[in-house]
């Protein structure tokens, strides 16, 4: 026996492994070339690649070759040690044939992998859509009676609404939204926009000092709210906070109004019917409490039916909250049903995706080298050797 029969030719396998990867990635860059990677033409007709940084992730093949380098030398200097009769007794036979064919296939899952991560696109399809549209206002009440800590000792009713808006644009999903802040006079504080950081950065900035008359104008608000709204073809609703004590102008006449525009309306009540007292100045404590003109402290309630009857009038929905972290399933559960308006379906093209051809290729070299055995490829020889 030789010692070649118990040892791997090294050199000769390496110039084997140079030679498939000649083959494969010349083939390779014949296949890419024909499919206009490096030339130039209509964008639907050129393969690209998603995440082509993802390439380098070659590089992992190095490490896993010099690992296969090191085993073959290994195994070729403990048989190379072993007396020829104790070789042919303790050790295998070697095929290098087999041993490479299952080390291209491991390479082979690899490349393929890489390759479908690098996410290929060529050509494109079809697809149909229909674009929903919603503008939405959130009113909010900031007179002085917001200030008032009847459900919370730490928050007033103004610190809980603002956290309550907050979580409300943190659950919208392509909605545009604007603020309006009332108290006897309304004012915009946001016109309609998409950018939800900078309507969170405002509701955080809000104050009751920010609208200098104060009061409760109900009428005001809605006023304005309906009139924030763009000229689009889309469907509009406005989310009224307040505590819900109006003690200006009857607002039927702007209901109706908002009815007639088919303008949707929430409202979310925020307070006790218990109430508290309201602060001369939230941020000066040692200040008391407001009082009435007979010298009475001035205690400020939630008033929930005149808070139903604005949502009512209006044809929309109203809800109560006396919590510190509001329930807000309700209201989020009224916006997700709102009508909104369906802009005629149009067709786009959308790349296709190609990700799915090289990772059948790893699944084929994989299960390959799962299935192909020793004795499978032996036999194999011996049937090409008879022939």
């Amino acid at each position: 026996m030789t010692n070649r029969k118990y040892t791997y030719r090294l050199n000769r396998m390496l110039l084997m492994l140079l030679a498939w990867e000649i083959i494969f990635w010349g083939l390779y860059f014949v296949l890419i070339m024909a499919l206009g990677f490096f030339g130039e033409g209509k964008g639907d007709e050129i393969l690209l690649y998603r995440y082509p940084q993802r390439f380098f992730w070659m590089m992992a093949i190095i490490p896993i070759l010099l690992a296969f380098v090191l085993f073959v030398q290994n195994h070729n200097k403990r048989a190379l040690a072993l007396n020829p009769r104790v070789r042919e007794a303790y050790i295998r036979p070697v095929s290098e044939g087999y041993t490479l064919f299952k080390w291209i296939m491991f390479r082979n899952v690899i490349v393929f992998m890489i390759i479908a991560f690098a996410q290929p696109v060529f050509g494109k399809r079809k697809s149909e859509a229909t674009v929903e549209n919603l503008e939405l206002v959130i009113c909010l009440d900031v007179s002085n009676s917001m200030n008032t800590k009847d459900i919370s000792k730490e928050m007033s009713r103004l610190e809980i609404s603002k956290r309550a808006m907050i979580q409300l644009v943190n659950n919208l999903h392509g909605e545009r939204i604007g603020i309006c802040l009332f108290a006897n006079d309304a004012l915009v504080q946001l016109p309609i926009t998409r950018d939800y950081g900078a309507a969170k950065l405002f509701i955080k900035e809000i104050e009751t000092d920010l609208v200098s008359s104060q009061g409760t104008n109900i009428k005001a608000a809605l006023d304005v709210s309906r009139k924030m709204f763009s000229k689009d073809r889309t469907a509009k609703g406005i989310i009224m906070v307040t505590d819900g004590e109006n003690h200006e102008d009857n607002p039927n006449s702007v209901l109706k109004k908002i009815k007639n525009s088919k303008i949707q309306l929430c409202v979310l009540g925020i307070g006790t019917e218990k109430g508290g007292l309201v602060p001369v100045n939230p941020r000066r404590p040692d200040l008391g409490y407001k009082k009435s003109a007979t010298g009475r402290a001035v205690r400020s309630k939630v008033n929930p039916k005149l808070i139903e009857s604005i949502a009512a009038k209006a044809g929309g929905k109203a809800s109560l909250s006396s919590d510190e972290f509001p329930d807000l399933s309700a209201l989020l559960t009224q916006i997700s049903r709102m009508k909104r308006t369906k802009i005629d379906n149009f067709d786009f093209d959308i790349r296709t995706e190609r990700y799915q051809i090289p990772l059948v290729f790893a699944l084929i070299s994989w299960l390959i080298y799962l299935l192909w055995s020793e004795k499978f490829s032996a036999r194999l020889n011996k049937k090409l050797e008879s022939k």
